[in-house]
């Protein structure tokens, strides 16, 4: 054993640090509207086609598209 002194203990600390207390537990999210939840289930599990309307989607993106086309695409998606 190389290193057998605790990392506190060569910091200078007389004693071991105190555990962190456990996080508070979130409250559970409303539940989505049935459209919002559809759409992200959809977006989730993706077909062939969705992937592919999603890939021309970002590249107009990335080139700078008209929003009309890219809005068009994307009600397409949805």
């Amino acid at each position: 054993m190389a290193n057998s002194v605790p990392r506190w203990w060569m910091c200078g600390n007389c004693c071991p640090p105190e555990p962190e207390p456990p996080e508070p537990e979130q409250k559970a999210a409303s539940p989505l509207p049935q459209e919002l939840a559809s759409l992200t289930e959809h977006l989730r599990h993706p077909d062939g086609e969705t992937l592919l309307l999603l890939a021309l989607l970002w590249l107009l993106w990335q080139e700078k598209a008209d929003r009309k086309l890219l809005l068009a695409l994307a009600y397409i998606v949805i």
